[in-house]
Formats: C-alpha cells, sequence, structure tokens
C-alpha cells in the first residue's frame, strides 16, 4: 500500500511556446450569429468554443426566419455570419463571408441525443476554425477518460467532452481507475480494476464488451500506449518494487524495461527511448532509457521533485512540486522544457497542478488542478498564451485525452 500511495503522488502535469496568429494587424474576424430554431446551450457552447481557440471573436444574435435570405449591410462591422438551425437532433449551419458575399461553409451536423450537443457544437466549431485559414485544431472533437472516487476503495470511470459539459458514466462497481484510450479513434480504453489481485481491462465505450488483458500482483498500471506498434508501458510491481515493463498486444508477452531497486514509474513512448520517473538520486525526476543501448541518463535538472511528465517532440512538460510543507498543502506547477536547451516556461502558478497531458498536435496541454475537494480540467493554449478552467465537484483520481 505505501508503494501504491508513492506512485500516485507521483503522478501529477504537461505544454509548448509561443507565436502570434496570422493576422499581422491583431484584428481577429469578427463572426455575427444567428438561428432559426435553437437552444440557449448551443449558443452558450458556441461562444465558450470560440473563446478557447481565441482565433475569432463571436457575437452571438437573435433568431431569423431563415438560414439563406441575407442583407447583407445589416452586418457592419463583421467579418462572417454563422447561422445555423437545430431541429430533430440534426444542426444545419452556414457560413457566410460579409466581405466576398460568399458560402465558406454548408454543413449539417447530426447527434444521437441532445445530451450529445456539446460533440456537435465542437465540430462545428472546427470546421469554422479550419475554413478561416488557421491551424488545424483537432483536439477540440476529443472525448475525456477520467476515474473519480465515488467513496471509499470505490470510483467510477466517465467519458466526456472537453468542457466536462457532456458526462457519461461507462464503468462502476469497484475500485476502477488510471483509464487509458486504447486506440486513435477513442472506441476504447484500458483501465485496471482492483479485486483479488490488480487486473487490467479493454473495454468499448459503444459495445460495453470488455476483455481481461492481464493480472499482476502489486501494481498494474497502463501510462503510455503505442498505437502504431500495439504495445504498451506498464508500471508493475511484482515485488514491492515499481518498475517499468512493455508488453506486446499482439504476442502477448512482457519485456521488464528498468531494473532499479528503488522506484521507477510513469513511463512514456518517446522514439527509440523510454522517459520515465525515477529516484534514482534521491528525489523524483526525469529520466531517459535508450532502448537499443540500455543507456539511461537524467534528462532535466531544473528542480528536485519532478513528479510527473508529458512530451511532444523536443518539449517536455513535468509537474514539480515546489514547496515541501509536511503539514499542509503543497504547491505543484507545470513548467515546459526544451530538451535541446536550458529554456524553462512556467504555464501555472500556485496550487496543485497535475497530470499534463499534450494535445495530439502538441498545441494544447491538458491537466488536473486539484481546488478543495473539487478537481478543474485545465486547457493551455499554447501559443495563444491562455490557460482555461473547467469545473467538476469531484476529484478526478486520472484521466487521458
Amino acid at each position: 500500500m505505501r508503494i501504491f500511495l508513492l506512485f500516485v503522488v507521483f503522478l501529477y502535469l504537461n505544454a509548448s511556446e509561443l507565436q502570434i496568429t496570422k493576422y499581422i494587424t491583431n484584428q481577429k474576424p469578427k463572426i455575427y450569429v444567428e438561428y432559426v430554431h435553437s437552444n440557449s446551450k448551443l449558443n452558450h457552447m458556441l461562444q465558450i468554443d470560440s473563446t478557447i481557440i481565441s482565433h475569432y471573436d463571436m457575437k452571438i444574435g437573435g433568431k431569423t426566419n431563415n438560414l439563406t435570405n441575407i442583407n447583407f449591410t445589416k452586418y457592419k462591422g463583421y467579418n462572417y455570419l454563422l447561422r445555423f438551425n437545430y431541429q430533430n437532433k440534426t444542426s444545419t449551419a452556414l457560413l457566410y463571408n460579409l466581405i466576398d458575399k460568399k458560402i465558406e461553409l454548408y454543413k449539417k451536423y447530426k447527434i444521437p441525443n441532445f445530451n450529445s450537443y456539446p460533440f456537435m457544437i465542437h465540430a462545428l466549431s472546427y470546421d469554422i476554425n479550419s475554413k478561416l485559414g488557421f491551424e488545424p485544431i483537432p483536439w477540440i472533437k476529443r472525448k475525456i477518460v477520467y476515474s473519480v472516487n465515488m467513496a471509499p476503495k470505490e470510483s467510477a470511470i466517465f467519458i466526456s467532452d472537453i468542457t466536462l459539459t457532456y458526462r457519461k458514466k461507462i464503468v462502476s462497481g469497484g475500485f476502477n481507475i488510471f483509464p487509458k484510450w486504447a486506440d486513435r479513434a477513442q472506441t476504447e480504453i484500458y483501465y485496471t480494476k482492483y479485486l483479488r489481485e490488480p487486473t487490467l481491462f479493454k473495454y468499448n465505450i459503444y459495445t460495453g464488451k470488455k476483455t481481461r488483458v492481464m493480472v499482476s500482483s502489486g501494481m498494474l498500471i497502463v501510462s503510455d500506449v503505442d498505437f502504431d506498434n500495439n504495445k504498451l508501458l506498464l508500471t508493475l510491481a511484482p515485488n514491492d518494487q515499481p518498475d517499468i515493463y512493455e508488453y506486446n498486444l499482439y504476442s502477448k508477452s512482457l519485456k521488464r524495461i528498468t531494473k532499479y531497486t528503488g522506484i521507477d514509474v510513469n513511463g512514456h513512448f518517446y522514439g527509440n527511448n523510454i522517459l520515465f520517473i525515477s529516484n534514482r538520486l534521491g528525489n523524483p525526476n526525469v529520466y531517459q532509457k535508450n532502448l537499443s543501448t540500455g543507456i539511461v541518463k537524467k534528462v532535466i535538472y531544473y528542480s528536485k521533485n519532478q513528479i510527473s511528465l508529458t512530451a511532444y517532440n523536443d518539449d517536455i512538460v513535468i509537474s514539480s512540486r515546489e514547496t515541501n510543507n509536511a503539514l499542509g498543502n503543497n504547491t505543484f506547477n507545470l513548467l515546459l522544457v526544451n530538451k535541446n536547451s536550458d529554456d524553462i516556461k512556467r504555464l501555472t502558478l500556485g496550487g496543485k497542478n497535475m497530470l499534463p497531458v499534450f494535445s495530439n498536435d502538441g498545441s494544447t496541454i491538458f491537466f488536473i488542478k486539484e481546488y478543495h475537494f473539487n478537481s478543474k480540467i485545465g486547457i493551455i493554449r499554447l501559443k495563444e498564451n491562455k490557460i482555461f478552467y473547467f469545473r467538476l465537484s469531484k476529484i478526478i483520481q486520472s484521466f487521458d485525452c
């Protein structure tokens, strides 16, 4: 139990660097929104998305009689007009260029039920951003999977959109922790369930099919998934001390990667290397092991307590404990470090900022901020130099996106 608690303490953070948007004048495109039939929740989500994306300004107007009859002189000061109609689980959207007087986007979005509306709006926001010529933002359409503590020794796994507006419980009953997406399409997850021994399951979020992958004593946690080669990085502790293992899903074979008498946890695939957290020099720090040569070296020399990491290309985000209060709360901040330089960028200021995860394009970092007895999903837009929070009235044990 002591080792398990040490590991949980280890797990907490993620980020990358700044640029200026394509509008040199600093003038963002302005979009005016009108709707035939809608719902205030849809309008509110459109506004939230435009704020997070930060590439254009949006004003929610009022109702209109139809989608196509437009008086172009009415919208002075705006670059685009968005009109949409939501009926019978389908939204029809038209984006007009008010300068060139042409249609930039005409598309229908269907959802299985109204509760899924955040994903419909995220898809529309993705398309608007693309039509305006900005860098793609695939992360805005993705799901988040997370585990929350429900009671002592009881936790459930949920899926949500990135704003935590849509929430659906998918696994419950018992102690279900450390969910991780099993595929790029986000149809399946891995998670650990504590039965007689920790057991790793694979679960399809659409069909409900559950498959047992493996069982191990002590500790069993998926820290990273190689989608291309069908491999997992696991933290296992069959003999009390946790180490990093690689599990081949094709051959069902297990290979031990680290062999240290202390603590090695939280492994991440990194080209022909793995990055992981180890206490080899007394304090937890980020290390790298070359899988061909077996050489292990320390990667980051800033701070003595690096408790979690995420990486994208040469950028590594660490969660660093920056206070040492034995009887009180400690501060954990996220720091962005470039592997090839001494540059360090502080991403958060104060509080407990943990479990960072890079978006799949490296432009955005997701993380957990603990707030009293609640959690917040934090979203850091690196190039835009902005941060946003979405609150959940429970403590998030772990998550993936």
